[in-house]
């Protein structure tokens, strides 16, 4: 399980943002999944093609070597899937990659997949459903309570699904106004509710606008991205362990089954011509 799924507001950012402050050691690419339509060819300034359309018409669309040929890498080092622009375009691409493209990526020990699902509005997409671990973004509305709260009650609707179908997944808060993480928390009645700052300038330069690297390193945005990238990093590692002794655990009961449905008196091996 490799997929990181991104959903929510400003999933594009999100996504080139936590691929940005991964921790060290562990690769990372970003996969444009979005069925409203790209918007990371023009952001990061590489070519709209090849793109996740190209992919998912070719022959080797369930193979990983041709998935990885399809992602360029931009001018700041990030290497990237890119979905159509258009969206009628973009959403036949993504709902034919939910089974072709998607398992491949699952079953990926590596690289890290920072999936940008977009927004999913409560419904369980293919991507969601295959991930290993969801980041789900929510921008509150600063200037009406009423609204905020309205907002947050969707935001528990879908963390409810996510609960229901064992699906691990933080919160990431963009500004704590009117809002606290805390308040979020028990309101929405999840337990990993992690603040992301507003910073403006620092969500252009990610988005590909100019600007100083250093001190985009050093921005309150990109400080709480890592906070965030750490967290999503330690449940995927969690999520891997737990598949593998699930694995391991069906293997050894499929075993006990055999032995107990063996007669008592047959042989274990194939007698001997000797």
């Amino acid at each position: 399980m490799s997929i990181v799924a991104v959903i929510g507001d400003g999933a594009s950012t999100s996504a080139v943002g936590l691929a940005a402050t991964w921790p060290r050691g562990e690769r990372t690419v970003v996969a444009e999944l979005d069925p409203a339509g790209g918007c990371l060819s023009a952001w990061l300034d590489v070519p709209r093609s090849p793109s996740l359309s190209e992919l998912v018409a070719s022959s080797g669309a369930g193979s990983w070597p041709v998935i990885e040929s399809m992602f360029q890498t931009s001018a700041r080092g990030v290497d990237v899937l890119v979905a159509p622009t258009r969206a009628i375009e973009a959403a036949a691409a993504v709902a034919a990659a939910a089974s072709t493209v998607l398992p491949v990526l699952a079953a990926l020990d590596d690289p890290i997949v920072l999936a940008d699902g977009g927004r999913v509005r409560g419904r369980l997409t293919p991507l969601v459903a295959a991930a290993g671990v969801v980041a789900v973004m929510h921008r509150q509305h600063a200037g009406s309570a009423s609204a905020a709260a309205v907002g947050l009650l969707r935001v528990a609707d879908l963390c409810e699904v996510l609960s229901l179908r064992s699906i691990p997944f933080v919160v990431g808060l963009v500004g704590e106004q009117p809002y606290r993480c805390d308040e979020v928390a028990a309101f929405v009645g999840v337990d990993l509710v992690v603040p992301v700052d507003i910073d403006t300038w620092a969500a252009a330069v990610l988005a590909g606008r100019a600007g100083s690297q250093r001190r985009l390193r050093h921005s309150d945005l990109f400080r709480s991205l890592g906070s965030l990238a750490q967290l999503l990093s330690t449940l995927l590692r969690e999520t891997r362990r737990a598949a593998v002794l699930d694995e391991s655990l069906l293997f050894a009961d499929r075993g006990t089954a055999r032995a107990a449905n063996r007669p008592a008196d047959s042989p274990t091996t194939e007698p001997s011509d000797g």
